[in-house]
């Protein structure tokens, strides 16, 4: 029963180059005969101690060892052959990725019985001695059993075996005898001769998935016959399920208002849904061929999200992900990333914030080693004004601004010269300053009127103390005047403030002397210091 269970989760996906003929044996190597060969040349050519021509002349039924047809195939053991060592090279990483346990460098060479593993947004690219090239994603195992050639053979024989996560590959044309390219997965194995493919395995449920956009291939099980998979196509395997039937690959995705330069160190994708996915990958990348890839993110609905992206030339790409987890074909697209130094976050004022006259403080979070910060004014017109533009040192100014619609910004200064990107502009609004409250008697009641802007709401004090503690009217106004009864003689103060639509108040104007003339007139005078 267990041997059983073991031949089922082994269930082999092989993919080849398409050639319309059966797979060949993965323990052999098939040499074509030349004019002039024989089996003691062979040996003397291939194959490595113990093994002998005999052998070679047993394994094929060959009747004639000094004499081989041109042409014939003749097959021969890997394991009898002379292995050359080789080794791939790191020709791109980012983030948390080792070898062998311990942190991966730039051109580092990876020799055969390696194991790589990547954390949380991290990615390593390799680049085998034949140029093909395979990246490890995030969060993933692979352990490179197997990468060489064999003497007097062209062509390599490169062998992975991935116990988690995913690897995209992008295989050479493999040429020569010996050339063969293979991942292994706990339920699958994926064998190639030239194209270009993604493979994925789940490291809960050993389950796994094929790609191929790029290229013929076949797909074989461990039983049952070969089938044919066309570019566009994806594959899943799963532990006693074996290989299901191929499915289309969902369509590239339609990029929606990608701008070419960005200026914040998060780039947001937006794409219009494809129909029949549940997921969306992007990945951004220092090159085209995407081999220093530096960020990825996976969101279940457009937009995708790319976060802490660095500054540059930057090529992005996207795709959709059905159902089964197959993911479809890209789009890319090439933007530049300027978001550095990045601009300090506005405090205050609040964003639509609006002002009864008085001076307006302007603040935002400092940035960390900023040699300083450009602060601008823009008076809201069409087209707008350039009203203040300021060099500051503190992460803050104070400024009386006259009566207006405004948009203000800050930007970061660099140590060597120049700014960085402006932050998110906030609007604010300046209405005209109260004025302080003039009297009229009228019979036995008193007027008092002051200046203000339409829209605004008063708050209007008269108090028998200086301190408006003794309050004689506190009244709130929609007008900017109001009438009271003729108070008892003796002296009185007097204050107004307004408060616009949103809620921002003035001051209280300053505090004014109300009392009784001869002839029974009324004045108001300014408050002693």
């Amino acid at each position: 029963m267990a041997l059983h269970r073991h031949r089922i989760l082994s269930a082999v996906l092989g993919v080849l180059a398409w050639s319309g003929g059966a797979f060949a044996a993965d323990e052999d190597i098939v040499y074509t005969a030349r004019p002039g060969d024989t089996l003691i040349g062979l040996q003397k050519q291939l194959l490595a101690a113990p093994f002998g021509w005999k052998g070679v002349m047993l394994h094929n039924r060959i009747a004639e060892p000094r004499r081989i047809p041109t042409g014939t195939q003749v097959r021969i053991p890997e394991a009898w052959l002379r292995v050359e060592a080789r080794s791939a090279q790191v020709v791109g990483v980012h983030g948390e990725a080792t070898l062998n346990g311990r942190p991966l460098a730039l051109e580092d060479q990876v020799p055969p019985g390696a194991v790589l593993r990547t954390g949380n947004a991290s990615f390593v690219t390799l680049r085998m001695p034949d140029e093909s090239r395979l990246t490890l994603q995030p969060d993933s195992e692979a352990r490179l059993e197997k990468i060489q050639g064999f003497a007097g053979l062209t062509g390599q024989t490169a062998q992975i075996h991935l116990e988690r996560g995913r690897i995209e590959n992008t295989v050479a044309v493999q040429r020569g005898p010996a050339a063969r390219y293979r991942i292994r997965t706990p339920s699958a194995s994926v064998s190639v001769r030239g194209t270009e493919f993604r493979v994925g395995s789940d490291g809960t449920d050993g389950r796994a998935r094929a790609e191929v956009t790029g290229g013929e291939v076949r797909v074989g099980a461990e039983t049952g016959p070969a089938t044919a998979v066309a570019m566009g196509f994806g594959v899943t395997a799963e532990p006693g399920g074996g290989v299901q039937p191929p499915q289309a690959l969902l369509p590239a995705p339609a990029l929606e208002g990608l701008a070419t330069v960005h200026e914040r160190t998060a780039v947001e994708i937006t794409l219009r849904p494809v129909d029949k996915a549940v997921a969306y990958r992007a990945q951004l990348a220092r090159d085209a061929a995407f081999t220093d890839v530096v960020t990825e993110a996976v969101s279940p609905a457009p937009p995708v999200r790319l976060e802490n992206v660095p500054d540059g030339r930057l090529w992005v790409r996207v795709r959709a992900i059905d159902a089964a987890g197959l993911e479809g074909f890209d789009t890319q697209r090439a933007l530049e990333v300027r978001a550095r130094p990045v601009p300090p976050d506005a405090a205050g004022p609040l964003a639509g914030a609006a002002f009864v006259g008085g001076p307006v403080h302007f603040e935002w979070t400092p940035v960390a080693d900023a040699p300083g910060y450009r602060f601008q004014v823009l008076r809201r017109a069409a087209p707008e004004v350039l009203l203040i533009d300021r060099e500051v040192v503190t992460p803050g100014i104070d400024l009386t601004l006259p009566r207006g619609e405004f948009r203000w910004r800050v930007a970061t200064l660099k140590p060597a010269g120049g700014q960085g990107p402006w932050g998110d502009a906030r609007a604010l609004a300046v209405t005209r300053p109260i004025g302080v409250p003039t009297v009229r008697r009228y019979n036995d009641r008193l007027r008092f009127e002051w200046s203000g802007d339409d829209g605004q709401i008063y708050d209007f004090q008269l108090a028998r103390d200086a301190g408006f503690g003794d309050l004689v009217v506190n009244q709130r106004l929609g007008e900017a005047a109001i009438t009271v009864p003729v108070p008892a003689g003796g002296r009185y103060f007097v204050r107004v403030r307004g408060t616009d639509a949103q809620g921002a108040a003035s001051p209280y104007t300053p505090v004014q002397v109300l009392y009784r003339l001869p002839l029974l007139m009324w004045t108001l005078s300014n408050a002693a210091p």
